[in-house]
C-alpha cells in the first residue's frame, strides 16, 4: 500500500511540474501575442519628448491630435480605401472558387479529380517568399503591376488551397442523398450547388469571407513587391512609409497609423469572434 502511495503520489508532482511548465509556456507565448497590440496604446497618446524620456510609462495626458497627424501625414484614407477594395476583390476571388472547387473535388470523385485536388493542394506548401519574382514577372507580363486586379489575383491565388480543402471536408460530411433528391426534383448540377449544398456550408462560407478579408487587410509583402505608385499604396504601405516621410522623433504618431491600421480587424473579430471559433473548430475537427 506505501508503494502504491509513493507512486500515485510520484506520478502527480510529475503532472503537477508538467502542468506548471505548461501554462508558463502558455503564458509567455500569450505575451508576445498580445504585447504588439498593447504597446502601441502606450505610445499612441503622448508627446515625442514624453516618449522619449519615459517610453514604457502610461501617458500623462492624452494627446488626440496624434491620431489626426498620423491619418494626415501619409493619407492613411486613401490607402484604406485602397485595401478595403483588395480585400473585397479578394473574397470575390478566392471565396466562390475555392466553395465550387471543394465541391467537385468531394462530390465527383475520379482519379482525375483526386490529381487535380493533390495539385491544388500543393500550393498550400509554397511559401509566398519563395514565389515573389515569378509573381511579379507573371504580373509584369498581363500588365498588372500597379493594379488592384493584381494584388487580389495573387492572395486568391495563396488563399484558394486552404479553403478548397475546408471546403471539401464540410462536403464530405453532407449525405448523397440530398443531391439525389434535388436530381428527382428536377434541379440542375448548379441548382444542386448553389441552392442546396452551398447554403449548408453557411459556418465555412462566413469563416471563409472573415478569415479572407481580414488576411488581405492585414497585407504587406505582395503589396510592396506589386505596387509602384504611391496612389494605389495600401493601408499597411502607407503606416510603413510613416517613419521614412516624418523621421523617428513621430514615433508617437507612427504608433497611433498602427492603432487605426489594426482597427477595422480587430473590431471584426470583436463582432464575429463566435462565428470565427465556431467555424475554426469544425473547420479543423473536419480537416483532422
Amino acid at each position: 500500500m506505501k508503494k502504491d502511495g509513493l507512486a500515485i503520489s510520484g506520478v502527480r508532482e510529475r503532472m503537477t511540474t508538467t502542468s506548471i511548465i505548461v501554462h508558463i509556456a502558455l503564458i509567455i507565448m500569450a505575451i508576445i501575442v498580445i504585447a504588439p497590440l498593447v504597446l502601441p496604446f502606450c505610445f499612441a497618446f503622448k508627446t515625442p519628448l514624453e516618449f522619449a524620456y519615459h517610453p514604457w510609462s502610461f501617458p500623462k495626458e492624452f494627446k488626440w491630435e496624434n491620431f489626426v497627424i498620423a491619418w494626415n501625414s501619409v493619407k492613411i484614407g486613401q490607402g484604406m480605401f485602397n485595401t478595403f477594395i483588395i480585400c473585397l476583390g479578394a473574397v470575390a476571388t478566392t471565396v466562390p472558387s475555392a466553395a465550387m472547387a471543394g465541391y467537385i473535388f468531394s462530390r465527383y470523385k475520379s482519379k482525375l479529380t483526386n490529381i487535380l485536388f493533390y495539385a491544388v493542394m500543393a500550393g498550400f506548401f509554397v511559401p509566398a517568399q519563395m514565389v515573389l519574382i515569378p509573381l511579379y514577372r507573371l504580373n509584369l507580363k498581363l500588365n498588372l503591376i500597379d493594379t488592384y486586379p493584381g494584388i487580389f489575383l495573387a492572395l486568391a491565388t495563396f488563399g484558394i488551397p486552404f479553403w478548397t480543402m475546408i471546403y471539401r471536408s464540410f462536403y464530405n460530411t453532407l449525405p448523397n442523398d440530398l443531391m439525389e433528391a434535388a436530381r428527382i426534383d428536377g434541379a440542375t448540377d448548379w441548382g444542386i450547388f448553389f441552392k442546396v449544398m452551398l447554403p449548408l456550408t453557411k459556418s465555412a462560407t462566413i469563416l471563409a469571407v472573415l478569415l479572407t478579408f481580414m488576411g488581405a487587410w492585414s497585407d504587406y509583402m505582395i503589396s510592396l513587391v506589386l505596387i509602384n505608385s504611391q496612389d494605389l499604396f495600401t493601408m499597411q504601405l502607407r503606416v510603413a512609409q510613416f517613419i521614412g516621410n516624418l523621421g523617428a522623433n513621430f514615433f508617437p504618431q507612427y504608433a497611433a497609423g498602427c492603432i487605426i491600421s489594426a482597427a477595422p480587424t480587430i473590431t471584426l473579430y470583436i463582432i464575429f469572434r463566435k462565428k470565427i471559433i465556431e467555424g475554426t473548430t469544425l473547420a479543423g475537427a473536419l480537416k483532422g
